[in-house]
């Protein structure tokens, strides 16, 4: 499959819910098509201005295309996705979680990198939980072999960027 009528999927499965940008540049990375979405909860007592509580979930996903990625590449685009829950997330009383979703589109991937991608690992817990939390997902889109390897946070979503599914 190409590059272009994948990008254009998935730009088709987000833009129900998502806000989506292309072509950005973020944190001195270029990437290719950014998705943001948020969802705030909560319940009310008798009318909507007696607020019991109040929840908010947020997801990012930055997705890029890699030709044959490297090792440094890699690691650069992990550690891309680590600077971002710094910058980006922002734990206030209301929050509950975030997701950070980074989908490496790459055109083929060796075993050790296959490893590393399936090793990383990063999350966030903010003040004991009582803020919230952050987990990152790192998902790796084989266009050449129409596979994608996740993190263990990513296999969640994984069935969402599978390149001939009809979600």
């Amino acid at each position: 499959m190409k590059y272009e009528a994948y990008l254009d999927k998935l730009r088709e499965r987000f833009e129900k819910h998502f806000c989506i940008e292309t072509d950005m540049k973020i944190l001195g990375e270029r990437i290719d098509m950014y998705a943001r979405f948020t969802n705030i909860s909560g319940r009310t007592f008798i009318t909507k201005h007696d607020v019991i509580d109040r929840y908010e979930n947020h997801e990012f996903c930055y997705i890029k295309r890699y030709g044959n990625v490297s090792g440094k590449e890699l690691l650069q685009f992990m550690q891309f996705l680590k600077k971002t829950v710094d910058e980006y997330v922002n734990p206030g009383a209301d929050h509950m979680s975030t997701y950070v979703t980074g989908v490496m589109v790459v055109d083929g991937i060796s075993d050790e990198l296959r490893k590393t991608v399936e090793k990383f690992s990063h999350s966030k817990a903010y003040m004991f939980y009582l803020r919230g939390w952050c987990d990152v997902r790192l998902v790796c889109v084989d266009l050449a072999d129409e596979n994608i390897i996740t993190n263990r946070a990513g296999r969640k979503v994984k069935k969402v960027y599978q390149i001939t599914s009809q979600v």
